[in-house]
Protein backbone atom coordinates (compact mmCIF):
# COMPACT_ATOMS: atom_id res chain seq x y z
CA UNK A 1 0.00 0.00 0.00
CA UNK A 2 1.39 3.36 -1.43
CA UNK A 3 2.97 5.14 2.35
CA UNK A 4 -0.34 8.21 1.75
CA UNK A 5 -2.24 5.35 2.05
CA UNK A 6 -1.15 3.91 5.80
CA UNK A 7 -1.35 7.62 6.78
CA UNK A 8 -4.58 8.28 5.80
CA UNK A 9 -6.07 5.54 7.40
CA UNK A 10 -4.03 6.01 10.37
CA UNK A 11 -4.96 9.34 10.87
CA UNK A 12 -8.74 8.16 10.46
CA UNK A 13 -8.69 6.04 12.83
CA UNK A 14 -7.22 8.87 15.10
CA UNK A 15 -10.02 10.60 14.94
CA UNK A 16 -12.30 7.80 15.35
CA UNK A 17 -10.90 6.98 18.78
CA UNK A 18 -11.05 11.13 19.65
CA UNK A 19 -6.99 11.84 19.43
CA UNK A 20 -8.06 14.07 16.61
CA UNK A 21 -11.36 15.87 17.82
CA UNK A 22 -14.26 16.99 15.74
CA UNK A 23 -14.88 20.48 14.97
CA UNK A 24 -10.90 21.01 15.61
CA UNK A 25 -7.85 21.75 13.16
CA UNK A 26 -5.44 19.16 12.38
CA UNK A 27 -2.07 19.45 13.11
CA UNK A 28 -0.29 21.31 10.44
CA UNK A 29 1.34 20.03 7.36
CA UNK A 30 4.80 20.29 9.12
CA UNK A 31 4.08 18.77 12.69
CA UNK A 32 2.66 15.31 10.58
CA UNK A 33 5.08 15.53 8.02
CA UNK A 34 7.32 15.38 11.36
CA UNK A 35 5.46 13.02 12.89
CA UNK A 36 5.38 10.44 10.15
CA UNK A 37 8.37 11.13 8.62
CA UNK A 38 7.47 11.98 4.93
CA UNK A 39 7.35 14.71 2.03
CA UNK A 40 4.61 17.61 2.31
CA UNK A 41 3.22 15.92 -1.08
CA UNK A 42 2.74 12.30 0.89
CA UNK A 43 0.55 14.41 3.57
CA UNK A 44 -1.40 16.31 1.06
CA UNK A 45 -2.00 13.32 -0.78
CA UNK A 46 -3.32 11.78 2.71
CA UNK A 47 -5.54 14.76 3.82
CA UNK A 48 -6.82 14.72 0.15
CA UNK A 49 -7.88 11.54 1.01
CA UNK A 50 -10.13 12.32 3.85
CA UNK A 51 -10.99 15.39 2.68
CA UNK A 52 -12.82 13.35 -0.20
CA UNK A 53 -14.23 10.78 1.74
CA UNK A 54 -15.41 13.19 4.68
CA UNK A 55 -13.47 12.77 7.72
CA UNK A 56 -11.71 16.56 7.10
CA UNK A 57 -12.76 19.90 5.43
CA UNK A 58 -10.34 22.39 4.40
CA UNK A 59 -11.44 25.67 5.47
CA UNK A 60 -9.65 28.66 3.28
CA UNK A 61 -7.35 30.81 4.92
CA UNK A 62 -7.63 28.72 8.47
CA UNK A 63 -6.98 25.32 7.68
CA UNK A 64 -7.54 21.49 7.79
CA UNK A 65 -10.38 20.74 10.32
CA UNK A 66 -12.51 17.39 11.17
CA UNK A 67 -15.14 16.96 10.27
CA UNK A 68 -18.30 16.70 12.93
CA UNK A 69 -20.59 13.66 11.39
CA UNK A 70 -24.55 14.09 12.11
CA UNK A 71 -24.76 10.18 12.51
CA UNK A 72 -22.69 7.15 13.13
CA UNK A 73 -24.13 4.58 10.43
CA UNK A 74 -23.29 6.39 7.26
CA UNK A 75 -22.50 4.92 3.95
CA UNK A 76 -20.23 7.02 2.28
CA UNK A 77 -20.75 7.09 -1.73
CA UNK A 78 -17.29 7.78 -2.29
CA UNK A 79 -15.97 4.20 -0.29
CA UNK A 80 -13.87 1.67 -2.64
CA UNK A 81 -12.33 0.07 0.68
CA UNK A 82 -15.25 -1.98 1.98
CA UNK A 83 -17.69 -2.17 4.80
CA UNK A 84 -15.36 -1.77 7.34
CA UNK A 85 -13.70 1.44 6.37
CA UNK A 86 -16.70 3.39 6.69
CA UNK A 87 -16.94 3.05 10.52
CA UNK A 88 -13.66 3.22 12.04
CA UNK A 89 -14.29 3.75 16.27
CA UNK A 90 -17.16 1.20 16.34
CA UNK A 91 -18.43 -1.89 17.15
CA UNK A 92 -18.15 -3.82 13.64
CA UNK A 93 -19.00 -8.05 14.03
CA UNK A 94 -19.83 -10.02 11.14
CA UNK A 95 -21.89 -12.87 11.27
CA UNK A 96 -21.26 -15.48 8.62
CA UNK A 97 -24.76 -16.80 7.41
CA UNK A 98 -23.08 -18.65 3.90
CA UNK A 99 -19.74 -19.15 2.74
CA UNK A 100 -19.49 -21.18 -0.23
CA UNK A 101 -17.63 -21.25 -3.96
CA UNK A 102 -20.39 -21.43 -6.95
CA UNK A 103 -19.93 -20.78 -10.64
CA UNK A 104 -21.59 -17.54 -12.21
CA UNK A 105 -25.02 -18.19 -13.56
CA UNK A 106 -26.63 -15.91 -16.44
CA UNK A 107 -26.90 -12.77 -14.10
CA UNK A 108 -24.01 -12.87 -11.79
CA UNK A 109 -21.49 -13.01 -15.02
CA UNK A 110 -23.37 -10.25 -15.87
CA UNK A 111 -22.83 -8.34 -12.52
CA UNK A 112 -19.40 -9.52 -12.57
CA UNK A 113 -17.92 -8.82 -15.78
CA UNK A 114 -17.25 -12.30 -16.64
CA UNK A 115 -18.60 -15.48 -17.82
CA UNK A 116 -21.10 -18.10 -16.97
CA UNK A 117 -19.69 -20.95 -15.20
CA UNK A 118 -16.95 -18.76 -13.78
CA UNK A 119 -16.23 -19.92 -10.22
CA UNK A 120 -16.59 -17.14 -7.16
CA UNK A 121 -16.41 -16.86 -3.81
CA UNK A 122 -20.15 -16.35 -2.47
CA UNK A 123 -20.15 -14.69 1.17
CA UNK A 124 -23.48 -13.36 3.03
CA UNK A 125 -22.85 -11.64 6.37
CA UNK A 126 -25.08 -9.99 8.76
CA UNK A 127 -23.10 -6.96 9.89
CA UNK A 128 -23.65 -5.70 13.50
CA UNK A 129 -22.60 -1.99 14.53
CA UNK A 130 -22.65 -1.24 18.45
CA UNK A 131 -25.08 -4.14 18.88
CA UNK A 132 -27.50 -3.05 16.00
CA UNK A 133 -28.14 -5.39 12.94
CA UNK A 134 -27.15 -2.59 10.12
CA UNK A 135 -27.10 -4.64 6.71
CA UNK A 136 -27.22 -7.96 5.02
CA UNK A 137 -24.59 -8.09 2.84
CA UNK A 138 -24.64 -10.54 -0.38
CA UNK A 139 -21.21 -10.62 -1.97
CA UNK A 140 -19.48 -12.77 -5.12
CA UNK A 141 -15.31 -12.69 -5.58
CA UNK A 142 -14.38 -13.40 -8.99
CA UNK A 143 -11.68 -16.37 -8.48
CA UNK A 144 -9.41 -14.97 -11.40
CA UNK A 145 -8.73 -11.95 -9.13
CA UNK A 146 -9.45 -13.10 -5.33
CA UNK A 147 -7.19 -16.27 -5.27
CA UNK A 148 -8.00 -17.19 -1.69
CA UNK A 149 -10.88 -16.75 0.91
CA UNK A 150 -12.04 -18.06 4.05
CA UNK A 151 -14.89 -17.89 6.80
CA UNK A 152 -12.24 -16.69 9.36
CA UNK A 153 -11.20 -14.03 6.70
CA UNK A 154 -14.77 -13.33 5.94
CA UNK A 155 -15.12 -12.52 10.18
CA UNK A 156 -13.15 -9.28 9.40
CA UNK A 157 -12.26 -6.93 6.85
CA UNK A 158 -12.17 -8.88 3.28
CA UNK A 159 -10.85 -5.80 1.74
CA UNK A 160 -8.03 -5.53 4.02
CA UNK A 161 -6.92 -9.13 3.69
CA UNK A 162 -7.15 -8.21 -0.45
CA UNK A 163 -5.06 -5.26 -0.13
CA UNK A 164 -2.46 -5.94 2.58
CA UNK A 165 -2.27 -10.31 1.80
CA UNK A 166 -2.93 -10.69 -2.24
CA UNK A 167 -2.01 -7.05 -2.60
CA UNK A 168 -4.87 -5.96 -4.66
CA UNK A 169 -4.66 -2.41 -5.86
CA UNK A 170 -8.15 -1.33 -5.55
CA UNK A 171 -9.24 1.67 -8.19
CA UNK A 172 -12.64 2.40 -7.84
CA UNK A 173 -16.14 1.48 -7.24
CA UNK A 174 -19.45 1.83 -8.75
CA UNK A 175 -22.85 2.15 -6.56
CA UNK A 176 -26.43 2.09 -7.69
CA UNK A 177 -28.66 2.54 -4.82
CA UNK A 178 -32.64 1.64 -4.73
CA UNK A 179 -35.05 0.15 -2.30
CA UNK A 180 -37.75 -2.67 -2.69
CA UNK A 181 -39.39 -5.01 0.16
CA UNK A 182 -37.09 -6.93 2.65
CA UNK A 183 -37.34 -10.78 2.29
CA UNK A 184 -39.30 -12.35 5.32
CA UNK A 185 -35.62 -13.83 6.38
CA UNK A 186 -34.20 -11.10 5.90
CA UNK A 187 -36.58 -8.92 8.09
CA UNK A 188 -35.82 -11.17 10.62
CA UNK A 189 -32.36 -10.91 10.45
CA UNK A 190 -32.02 -6.90 10.62
CA UNK A 191 -35.14 -6.95 13.27
CA UNK A 192 -37.62 -5.63 11.09
CA UNK A 193 -41.27 -6.85 9.85
CA UNK A 194 -42.08 -8.40 7.27
CA UNK A 195 -42.82 -6.26 4.08
CA UNK A 196 -40.88 -3.27 5.95
CA UNK A 197 -38.68 -1.92 3.18
CA UNK A 198 -34.49 -1.66 2.95
CA UNK A 199 -31.92 0.45 1.62
CA UNK A 200 -30.39 -1.18 -1.23
CA UNK A 201 -26.67 -0.44 -2.78
CA UNK A 202 -25.22 -2.45 -5.33
CA UNK A 203 -21.42 -2.52 -5.58
CA UNK A 204 -19.17 -2.98 -8.35
CA UNK A 205 -15.61 -2.96 -7.28
CA UNK A 206 -12.41 -2.81 -9.74
CA UNK A 207 -8.60 -2.98 -9.84
CA UNK A 208 -6.63 -0.15 -10.83
CA UNK A 209 -6.09 -1.73 -13.99
CA UNK A 210 -10.01 -1.61 -14.83
CA UNK A 211 -10.66 -5.36 -14.25
CA UNK A 212 -13.72 -6.19 -11.68
CA UNK A 213 -13.24 -8.61 -9.03
CA UNK A 214 -16.01 -7.63 -6.59
CA UNK A 215 -19.71 -7.09 -7.24
CA UNK A 216 -21.98 -6.84 -3.57
CA UNK A 217 -25.93 -6.42 -3.03
CA UNK A 218 -25.73 -4.82 0.54
CA UNK A 219 -29.73 -4.64 1.88
CA UNK A 220 -29.64 -1.81 5.07
CA UNK A 221 -30.95 -1.63 7.94
CA UNK A 222 -33.44 1.80 7.02
CA UNK A 223 -33.83 3.14 11.08
CA UNK A 224 -29.59 3.36 11.10
CA UNK A 225 -28.30 3.85 7.87
CA UNK A 226 -27.61 7.20 6.63
CA UNK A 227 -26.06 8.32 2.82
CA UNK A 228 -23.20 10.65 2.27
CA UNK A 229 -21.42 12.58 -0.40
CA UNK A 230 -19.21 15.65 -0.09
CA UNK A 231 -19.03 18.00 -2.97
CA UNK A 232 -16.12 20.65 -3.12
Amino acid sequence: MAKYKDIAKNIKSRIAHGEFKENEKLPTEKFLMEEYNVSKNTIRNAINILVNSGDLIPIHGSGIYVRKKKYSSVINLSNTRGFASEHPGTSLSREILDFEIIKADNDLALSLNTEIGKKLYYIKRLMIIDNKPIAVEYTYYNTDYVAYLNEDIAKISIFDFLINNLHLQIGFSEKYISTNKLSNQDAKLLNLDDNDFGLIVEDSTYLSNGNQFNYSKIWYNYKYIHLFNSDR
